[in-house]
């Protein structure tokens, strides 16, 4: 691995050495591999950063440039003495603070700090990573010739492979994933149960758009459960005899936890949850009381999240050896067969966007061409990168010039969208376990569903956007539903493509319930959303 050089200069704040350091930001950027389009935002927003502390009349003042890795992570900061201000915080005065956490914490904007008298900002470059679909690509292919020339092997010695290294490589992966998954679910829920106080205090607004978001999720998860005769098992016997009563009553029962540490040592997600909801509104409750407790759970849920996205990285080695492991063990049926879970996945994808446009078009008096039109910027761009963040500066512009909502609300409800508002995913996490049940053999029965649509959403509600996250929904959904450890590396293949698709619709989705949400407060130019000029939709955003 190359080695990155250290920068640590200082500079004196005036109009030259703005330059400097944006010229020295650029190289470095280059240097530690970042895109070309990253390094260019990197250099504009240093030279913003510096520009607005100028404003602030601070020229003169020394400026301190730090770069290098962290954790073998590339990064640089800019930091000045004195309370020298944020230069990216939201200027919304009702929104600002808490739109900027949640900003931060998608890395889509620079961390700000203020300690010891001096301001800090710091950015993590991200470096040039291969195309998902390219890496996919070329694990399966690897995998298949592997597991080709393996089969010239004889079958003992196949087995023996399996048993002492294959197998047991690959287990340790869904241990340690495991190990992370019921912390991260529970800080998860408990911070956003703790969040919603943050939005309490922005007055309706706020908690409206929360519930619309996690009602949204919730009804298009279980509008899933129509393809449940599709790709799903027969209803268990005991359900069509009435017991499904019982199973409910217990599935309700059975979310009270013997005790605390009880549902992380046995993996129940439902206990888990109920118990991250508890703490949630004790800490809402007490208030300043338990602040630092309230602190001290966002700091480790960022630590969390920080090792859940080291794990992902050994997830191509795993998709590699379980591709293997099933082409020796004769189970490539199930792979086989993915093909049905994709085509009800893209006939429901297909539901959901005419539903939520129809449903647009009629309630707000748009032309649907003009809606579509105004919709394909964003979606094409989250299509072709599967990243919400890089499609966000889109997104916004699409809403506030296209749509004509206010921005104010779109400075909240864009970011807010992002972490909360994944009916996608709820959908493709129902429709995964549904299919998996099928084809493990796993008893299905009318409280197996309601639980299978329940943690579906919540998980996509709770489990921010990051590296990984996706593995520990999975893991935690296929753990309560009785899914097999097999069926897990499938689906992350599986997910490397479906995630393209993912991202594209919740943006469409989000756009278009922020829409409907914008028009209940008053908040939108309903002649700015109607605008049928033809040009006028990429020529506003600057594609065209």
């Amino acid at each position: 691995m190359k080695k990155i050089k250290t920068i640590n200069k200082t500079f004196e704040l005036n109009v030259r050495s703005c330059d400097e350091i944006s010229d020295a930001v650029n190289e470095f950027c280059k240097e530690a591999g970042a895109d070309s389009k990253d390094i260019l935002k990197y250099r504009l927003s240093a030279e913003e950063c510096l520009l607005y502390w100028m404003s602030q009349g601070l020229e003169g003042r020394e400026v301190v440039l730090t770069a290098g890795t962290h954790l073998m992570a590339p990064f640089f900061s800019i930091s000045i003495d004195g309370n020298a201000g944020n230069p990216y915080l939201n200027k919304n005065e009702e929104f600002g603070s808490y739109c900027d956490s949640i900003l931060v914490s998608l890395q889509i904007s620079p961390e700000y700090s203020c300690k010891n008298g001096q301001s800090r900002i710091r950015y993590r470059v991200k470096k040039k990573q291969r195309g998902q679909i390219a890496t996919l690509l070329t694990v399966i292919a690897l995998a298949v010739v592997c597991g080709t020339l393996g089969m010239l092997m004889s079958q003992g010695v196949r087995d023996v492979l399996m048993e002492a290294v294959i197998t047991p490589v690959y287990s340790t992966f869904f241990t340690l994933l495991g190990c992370v998954a019921g912390p991260m679910i529970f800080l998860s829920v408990a911070w956003g149960v703790y969040g919603i106080g943050d939005a309490a205090t922005l007055g309706q607004i706020g908690k409206r758009m929360m519930l619309r978001y996690a009602g949204t999720v919730f009804v298009c998860t279980a509008a899933a459960l129509a393809f449940f005769p599709v790709i799903g098992p027969e209803l268990s016997a005991s359900s069509e005899q009435g017991g499904q009563f019982s199973s409910l009553v217990e599935m309700i029962l059975g979310v009270f936890p013997p005790n605390i540490f009880e549902p992380f040592i046995s993996g129940n997600t439902l206990q888990i949850i109920f118990l991250a909801i508890v703490i949630g509104i004790a800490l809402l409750y007490l208030g300043r009381q338990t602040s630092s407790i309230a602190t001290a759970i966002e700091q480790v849920n960022v630590l969390v999240q920080f090792l859940m996205g080291i794990i992902s990285r050994l997830v191509p080695y795993v998709i590699f050896l379980v591709i293997i492991n099933i082409m020796w063990s004769g189970e490539a049926a199930v792979i086989a067969g993915i093909w049905k879970l994709m085509l009800a996945f893209a006939a429901m994808l297909l539901i959901t966007a005419a539903v939520f446009i129809l449903y647009t078009s009629v309630k707000h008096k748009v032309n649907i061409s003009v809606l579509v039109r105004k919709i394909m910027p964003t979606f094409l761009l989250a299509l072709t990168t599967a990243s919400s963040a890089a499609s966000f500066g889109t997104n916004v512009a699409t809403c506030e010039k296209q749509y004509g909502i206010d921005k104010s609300l779109v400075s909240f409800g864009i970011p807010l969208g992002m972490v909360i508002h994944k009916p996608i995913s709820g959908i493709f996490n129902l429709m995964l376990v549904i299919y998996f049940a099928n084809e493990y053999d796993v008893n299905c029965s009318i409280g197996w569903l309601v639980v299978a649509v329940f943690i579906s959403a919540v998980i996509a509600i709770s489990l921010p956007p990051i590296p990984g996250g996706a593995a520990v929904a999975y893991s935690v959904l296929y753990a309560q539903m009785g899914i097999p450890e097999a069926a897990l590396a499938v689906t992350l293949a599986v997910d490397t493509i479906a995630d393209f698709f993912i991202t594209a619709f919740s943006m469409l989705t989000l756009q278009l319930t922020l829409i409907d949400v914008a028009a209940g407060m008053g908040m939108i130019d309903k002649e700015v959303l109607r605008r049928q000029d033809s040009d006028s939709v990429q020529t506003e955003l600057g594609l065209k």
